[in-house]
């Protein structure tokens, strides 16, 4: 051990640069498997799962690492493949800085473990209590001082390799001006789905096609036609009284999570400039969250703050220390949104690099941000009003299927309960055409609870029991059904409409690009162009290169994009069309405000250390990649799959596992 610590063994066990939080800076996030568990057995197997020139890698660490990784994102479960790839990579900076002559000492492990453990009240190192803490939380002093050295090693090969890094003051002046340089841009973005929109086929052309592709429509299940009951549910919440004592008792009542208007947040966004490049700066982000964990589970804004300045690529909140405008609040219908990844955290923590539309996010949660009585008073009387209305619906709605499959008179029963409906007859009564599971019925959508409502329906007249669907609860009654056979085109015709559509659109979208691109002359005249295409040119305020260009989902940029754009000289328009995911973009530059260079000489000093510093990190990730590409090519890295899928396999007695 180091001097104090007895001998130290120098151990192969691993701490994951990429995770370094869960090891050398948080001593709470690590799992202990309890002895004589499937989990345990695993954790102590010394078989080997991959090696990196003569570096063993076992299932054990593999084990202890990914049950690691599980528990600090709250119970996640990730491939061992997954975990590997961190473990190789870090284990191929082990290598390279045996290799280069740059492994940590003893007596820098035995520094830096000194000066972790240090009091706040001067006491002299505490040898006994470092033993009992550290084996209690790593297992082994022998893997703690191993991360310890890992640690201290990964950061002297990296001042190694880009310790020759420079950059000019012209570099960081075009850099300077390139980000706040300020566009005013008229722009055509021509998509498939748009352009679809914009074609109407001919009857020959659709009829031509039901003709040669008529096996595809073959219906190969009965179809029914129904008719049903419907009952609204807003109809019948308009009639409800909701007192502001109902309201103001239904607001104490609710927990203190959910008196927050949101959370808030700050940011780090690293573009992806090619897909095949994803994997170098999902590396570079993971280094990023290394450094901001470093001190432990929690990240100062400030901390985090001064990062996003250096390295983040968005300017529109880079400046501003990443800080995300208003809360983050949750939102289902946006589950893959990186954002709502921050409702998971607790303040001060960081997320691991999120892909998400050709860009990496790091995020990090700020404090809640409260919402008042009054606030919130609106939301919970709507949510109040929707609870109660959909009970007096459900009821209602049981009423009805019971007086229905008494009488099997449709318009009798719908009049006799329309004021309780709060609806009129006709608004009641509904029919479908000829249906079949998984078709998009009007007005219900695709409906899984509504196809087992009908399912039971065999006989013309039978009445089934009351059915939740959009909006409210259908009581059905089977009108008609037909038996399997070929499509008729009628009935089809809606289905071969969007189909060939798009596939006309497909085939067209190019051309009309390049079209709408040499028919503007100018940013003035793009509108012009592309009405005569049948699109339409939008508008985008106050664009800096980094923003995504566009509206909704499918807005993106791309360094062609970007290149092309910073080029323009008010007036100017794009002569050829950029393709950015699923559009083409022709953009014109209505104004352009460059970038005050006043501004630059103030902000010289930290300008050339952020630029320095994304350099440098831009280096270490590619010399990393190249050297596992050496690696590779010689054969000096090997996985063995068999060991991965008894990391990945169910466990006995475990959810999932075989019991028997």
């Amino acid at each position: 051990m180091l001097k104090f610590f007895t001998r130290l063994e120098k151990t192969r066990n691993f701490v994951l640069f990429l995770f370094a939080i869960l090891m050398v800076g948080s001593l709470v996030f690590f799992y202990t498997p309890q002895s004589n568990t499937p989990i345990a057995n695993l954790s102590q197997s010394d078989e080997t799962a991959a090696t990196v020139a003569g570096n063993k890698i076992t299932i054990g660490e593999l084990v202890r690492q990914k049950e690691n990784y599980s528990q600090f994102s709250r119970g996640q479960s990730f491939p061992a493949k997954m975990i590997l790839e961190g473990m190789i990579g870090s284990r191929i900076s082990r290598v390279e800085a045996e290799r280069l002559g740059l492994t940590a000492s003893d007596a820098e492990v035995a520094a830096r473990i000194r000066e972790q453990f240090k009091t706040d009240d001067g006491k002299p190192f505490d040898e006994e209590k470092y033993k009992q803490n550290v084996t209690e939380q790593f297992g082994s002093i022998s893997s703690y001082e191993q991360s310890v050295r890992d640690d201290i090693s990964y950061k002297k090969l990296d001042a190694f390799i880009t310790s020759g890094v420079t950059v000019s003051e012209e570099e960081v002046l075009n850099d300077f001006q390139r980000k706040n340089t300020k566009f005013d841009l008229s722009y055509v973005a021509v998509s498939t789905t748009d352009l679809a929109k914009a074609i109407t086929p001919t009857d020959a052309e659709l009829r031509e096609y039901f003709d040669k592709n008529k096996i595809n429509y073959y219906i190969n299940t009965p179809q029914k036609k129904i008719k049903y009951i419907f009952i609204n549910t807003a109809k019948i919440g308009e009639k409800l009284q909701i007192s502001d004592a109902d309201i103001r008792a239904e607001y104490d009542a609710l927990p203190a999570d959910k008196k927050i208007a949101g959370v808030a947040g700050q940011e780090i966004v690293l573009r992806v400039p090619k897909p095949d490049q994803e994997s170098v700066v999902q590396a570079k982000a993971g280094e990023l969250v290394t450094q901001l964990r470093k001190n432990g589970a929690t990240v100062t804004e400030e901390a985090f703050a001064t990062m996003a300045k250096g390295q983040s690529e968005n300017p529109a909140s880079a400046s501003s220390g990443g800080k995300l405008v208003g809360p983050v609040r949750e939102n289902p219908n946006k589950p893959d949104d990186p954002y709502q990844q921050l409702l998971k955290l607790k303040p001060g923590e960081v997320t691991s690099p999120i892909s998400y539309q050709s860009r990496i996010f790091i995020l990090r949660r700020g404090e809640d941000i409260p919402k008042s009585y009054e606030q919130a008073k609106k939301e919970i009387e709507v949510s109040l009003r929707n609870r109660k209305a959909y009970a007096v619906a459900a009821e209602l709605a049981q009423k009805i299927a019971d007086a229905f499959k008494q009488s099997k008179d449709i318009q009798a029963i719908a009049k006799q309960f329309a004021a309780q409906a709060n609806m009129g007859v006709a608004d009641m009564i509904k029919e479908t055409g000829y249906i079949k599971p998984g078709d998009d019925v009007p007005n219900i959508g695709v409906s899984p609870q509504f196809e087992e409502g009908i399912a039971p329906l065999e006989e013309v007249n039978a009445v089934g029991d009351k059915t939740p669907i959009q909006n409210g609860f259908a009581v059905p009654m089977l009108a008609d059904r037909k038996e399997p056979r070929d499509a008729e085109f009628d009935e089809v015709k809606a289905q071969v409409i969007e189909t060939v559509k798009m596939e006309k659109a497909r085939s067209q979208v190019e051309e009309i690009a390049k079209a709408i691109a040499s028919g503007a002359a100018n940013a003035g005249a793009l509108a012009a162009a592309a009405t005569a295409k049948g699109m339409s040119a939008k508008d985008q305020k106050s664009f800096i290169l980094g923003s995504p260009l566009g509206e909704g989902p499918t807005a993106g940029t791309s360094e062609e994009l970007e290149t092309a754009v910073y080029a323009l000289k008010a007036g100017d328009v794009t002569k050829t069309p950029i393709k950015v995911g699923d559009n083409w973009y022709i953009v014109g530059a209505t104004t352009r405000t460059d970038a005050n260079t006043a501004d630059f000489a103030k902000q010289r000093s930290g300008l050339i250390e952020q630029m320095l510093s994304k350099k440098r990190s831009d280096v270490f990730s590619d010399y990393l990649a190249a050297t596992r590409q050496r690696l590779e090519s010689s054969g000096s890295i090997k996985i063995y799959k068999d060991a991965l899928a008894k990391v990945d396999a169910p466990l006995d007695g475990l959810p999932g596992g075989d019991t028997q």
